[in-house]
């Protein structure tokens, strides 16, 4: 019988810390310029005072016994783990690495490697919380909000500019440790100790997170949809080999050209995408297919309805629509010759036209 004592424990606290974010990412958006604002994050983060975990406590050790936090698999937040010093090291009583051992010992109880991918697919819905922004997103979008929001929490230094000290502080010049910062940075340690942990049992989270479109805050990792039944041997190497097989690399790919400004393209886009026409649209991948934006790994337009329409709007933005342009930038084989006169009288045609001149009026 598998022990979750403790693994419920650290959930309730993982979903107190989750509504934390929300609310600080919350607060700290602006609506009119639809962006985050740091100062006033910095802010909201401070509201929440410093770290007092029950299970945490400083100890002194010396320098060479010290064994710095360092992440294997989330090498992004390395930069900010650098920035803790020797005594805010804590005993290994901390809650998150106490559920790793139940964790670890639950992995052994499991007979059977399917019950272990049951086990890993149970602990990934419990971790993901893609409700924070609680905005209708695409993948890549909510990660880049994540990350930004991520950066700014896990910035000790940046959170301490305004002159904010601990009183008594044990080490001179150390930065605040902000209950929000530690909890945060604590919770990313354990992502990154249960990847290496199911490692050992040939179980991939990286893999099922992915095929499930979870999030284990990973961000330098290409997270496209996997294709494909079987679990792969790397989850690095088959993602990747997904992008080379699809030449998404070649900085030679062929683009739309077109007159509309950025502005104009990405209302176009939104309006495709509320139409369910363009599937997952992102407005870095869109620029990139009109040679407005550099992206190293470019994924793909998806495209939800007939060929003949996409070839119909292509050549309404551009003047023309080229085959081999369609057909790379939607990974598709099919390719219909535009309509031109049945597409004008249509009402697509109309309201994509109405986008273009309001555009146009705003610019002059």
């Amino acid at each position: 019988m598998i022990k979750r004592e403790l693994t419920n424990t650290y959930l309730s606290s993982f979903n107190l810390l989750t509504e934390a974010l929300y609310l600080c990412w919350c607060n700290s958006f602006c609506l009119e310029t639809n962006r985050l604002d740091k100062a006033e994050l910095k802010e909201q983060i401070q509201s929440y005072g410093y770290y007092d975990h029950k299970y945490a406590y400083r100890k002194e050790v010396p320098i060479n016994f010290i064994n710095n936090l360092e992440f294997k698999t989330l090498v992004w937040a390395n930069k900010f783990s650098n920035a803790l010093s020797q005594n805010e090291l804590c005993e290994y009583v901390e809650l998150y690495k106490q559920v790793i051992d139940e964790v670890e010992n639950n992995l052994f109880l499991l007979k059977s490697k399917d019950e272990r991918i049951a086990y890993a697919n149970i602990l990934l819905r419990n971790f993901d919380k893609g409700h924070i922004h609680r905005r209708k997103l695409d993948v890549p979008e909510r990660n880049r909000l994540y990350k930004e929001t991520f950066e700014v929490i896990l910035d000790r230094e940046f959170l301490s500019k305004d002159g904010v000290s601990i009183q008594d502080n044990e080490c001179a010049g150390a930065y605040p440790n902000y209950d929000l910062t530690a909890r945060l940075i604590n919770h990313l340690d354990f992502i990154d100790k249960l990847i290496e942990l199911f490692s050992c049992f040939e179980i991939d989270l990286i893999y099922l997170a992915t095929k499930f479109k979870l999030n284990l805050y990973i961000f330098d990792i290409d997270k496209r949809e996997i294709e494909g039944q079987g679990e792969p041997e790397s989850t690095t190497g088959n993602l990747y080999s997904l992008i080379e097989k699809n030449n998404f690399k070649d900085t030679t790919l062929p683009k739309f050209t077109s007159a509309l400004s950025d502005d104009c393209l990405i209302k176009i886009m939104h309006y495709l995408s509320n139409k369910n026409k363009l599937i997952d649209a992102n407005i870095d991948t869109w620029l990139f297919w009109f040679n407005r934006k550099y992206i190293k790994v470019p994924e793909p337009l998806k495209w939800n309805s007939s060929p003949t329409l996409l070839s119909n709007i292509i050549q309404q933005l551009c003047g023309e629509s080229i085959s081999t342009i369609v057909k790379k930038a939607f990974s598709t084989n099919v390719y219909v010759k535009p309509t031109k006169s049945k597409y004008g009288r249509s009402r697509m045609h109309k309201e994509i036209e109405q986008i273009i001149i309001i555009s146009k009026q705003k610019n002059s």
